[in-house]
């Protein structure tokens, strides 16, 4: 297929919406404004800084001088607006031209923004119920010994502490880094002790393993049970018993003080963000899929990111990256304020169009919305050339640049036709992000291909429309390949999932007028997986010399 060169310049807003005014929203502002950017930087709080649970562990005050330094420079920027005490209440468009509607003190301010950055923090909760105890004067949750240890860590002194861990939830490095700069600062401080009674003890950050051993070398005690100890709390009396797995017999210790773990999540925030923006939730209610795409801070909408713990459970310096990524980003799309885009890289036929809003539904990117006098348009800054509704448009109404129908259509005529000896023909429609480099791969290292394999690639398996499939079969073609990314690494995230049911229906109608259905096959691939797309072809061409 030619490529397409035709382009067209678009206009685009250059101001930039930062949700979440904690540290690593301030970085990404003050980031976004180095750049020469307008920023808006709101928050649903009454002051800029650390939200809660955000400086977790932070016990020297390390983090407190680095925000400061932070905020120094917001302030004295002009091109940063702080708008706190200030929510979304509404959004809509496309990249670089997003319209928000912001709610602060019963006002409602419209603000119109080329990207969106979102940074909602981690939040911490105390699990001390799940160990059938009661935050108390001696049974504290990591968040209340923290703030002792910084303001009068002197009040532990002769005390023994006992620590749960990774006993109430599967263990995390960030709550054992936590526990770890704890212990470390108990055993500073005279004629304390302290143990550290876990499940699992995840070390595998940086720096973890060293701290552990630092602690342990101070005299920290450390038990790895598989199993909840018996924990008893009689007014400001404690004892914790436990088997002992080396001494095979129960072990009871009287701790001055139990230390309860907390579970480190995603803020409740998230949920109506991700409604309002149309992005998509991933594991645990993080803005983000956990799709090789995605990473580092881009959403299934381009122009709206996520950085820190809006998008998964981070340490600070990994959160803080995120936000120079999101600048970079940020720069990356907006540049000078136009864009060059391909001027043929959705087209919209309105008069074919019924107005069924299927596309609208369908798209993975939010590209397509109405105007006010009802007209379909889609953007070609947000439209990622996946063409899921180009192959959804019961009237084919969308066509897809280089992959318009007329030309899918005249490409597989001569892959179908295109006869190789007696060896059978075998079309295999082929994602460009996964099987058309695995089908690559597999040549170029000589892997075992059928002589009749003709491989079209797509943009994306989404784009695989059933009247391909059947055209194939019906210029002559033995048997007819989709092969798709895996689930959940699809660029265009639904994909794989559409072209699954579009040939699972083309098998079903290949039934209905007596044909094998196996003529047709579905499979998913990656794109250093030669060896399977190899594998995928050569049984497909066995299964037809059968017949």
């Amino acid at each position: 297929m030619t490529q397409q060169t035709q382009m067209e310049t678009i206009n685009l807003a250059t101001d930039v919406l930062v949700v979440g005014a904690g540290m690593t929203g301030v970085k990404a502002a003050s980031e976004i404004a180095a750049n020469g950017y307008k920023v808006v930087l709101i928050d649903q709080n009454a002051g800029l800084g650390a939200t809660a649970g955000e400086a977790a562990g932070d016990l020297d005050g390390a983090e407190d001088t680095a925000l400061n330094a932070l905020l120094e420079m917001v302030r004295g920027s002009d091109k940063v607006e702080v708008m706190t005490e200030t929510s979304i209440d509404g959004a809509a468009g496309v990249p670089g031209d997003f319209k928000v509607w912001l709610s602060s003190n019963e006002d409602i301010v419209e603000k119109s923004v080329g990207a969106i950055v979102v940074a909602s923090e981690l939040v911490s909760c105390p699990l001390n119920d799940a160990y059938g105890l009661t935050l108390s004067d001696t049974v504290l949750s990591q968040s209340q010994l923290e703030e002792v240890l910084k303001n009068n860590a002197g009040a532990f002194a002769g005390k023994t502490i006992a620590f749960l861990m990774g006993l109430a939830q599967d263990g995390n490095p960030l709550v054992l880094e936590r526990v770890l700069k704890s212990v470390l600062a108990i055993e500073n401080v005279d004629a304390t002790s302290a143990y550290v009674v876990a499940g699992d003890l995840k070390v595998a950050e940086d720096g973890l393993e060293r701290l552990y051993l630092e602690c342990r070398d101070k005299g920290a005690m450390y038990v790895k049970l598989s199993a909840m100890p018996t924990v008893n709390q009689e007014g400001s009396a404690l004892s914790l018993t436990y088997d002992d797995p080396v001494l095979q017999r129960p072990v009871e210790i009287d701790p001055d003080i139990i230390v309860v773990e907390e579970a480190i999540g995603a803020d409740e925030v998230n949920a109506a963000l991700a409604e309002m923006l149309k992005i998509d939730v991933g594991s645990m209610g993080f803005l983000q899929t956990d799709n090789v795409h995605r990473y580092p801070v881009s959403t299934n909408r381009e122009g709206i990111f996520v950085v820190g713990g809006s998008r998964r459970i981070k340490k600070r310096y990994g959160a803080l990256m995120d936000a120079e990524n999101a600048a970079l980003q940020v720069q990356r799309l907006l540049g000078d304020g136009t864009i060059s885009v391909p001027t043929a890289k959705a087209v919209l036929d309105t008069g074919k169009c019924t107005f069924c809003l299927t596309c609208y539904r369908c798209c993975p990117h939010g590209a397509i919305y109405w105007t006010s006098d009802n007209k379909p348009v889609i953007s070609k800054v947000a439209c990622q050339g996946c063409g899921i509704c180009a192959s959804e448009c019961p009237m084919d109404a969308i066509q897809i640049g280089d992959f318009n129908d007329a030309a899918m259509l005249d490409e597989v005529t001569q892959s179908a036709t295109a006869k190789t000896d007696d060896a059978p023909t075998i079309v295999a429609f082929c994602c460009q992000n996964s099987g058309l480099e695995a089908a690559r791969m597999a040549e170029s290292f000589g892997m075992p291909l059928p002589k009749g394999l003709k491989t079209v690639a797509v943009p994306c398996a989404g784009k695989v429309d059933i009247d391909y499939v059947l055209h194939a079969l019906a210029e002559g073609a033995d048997g007819v390949v989709v092969m798709a990314c895996h689930n959940g690494n699809c660029k265009s995230e639904k994909g794989s999932l559409y072209a699954s049911w579009r040939a699972a229906n083309a098998q079903t109608m290949l039934e209905e007028i007596g044909m094998e259905k196996d003529r047709i096959c579905f499979a998913t691939t990656a794109a250093n997986m030669g060896a399977d797309f190899s594998s995928i072809v050569m049984e497909m061409e066995t299964r037809l010399k059968e017949k």
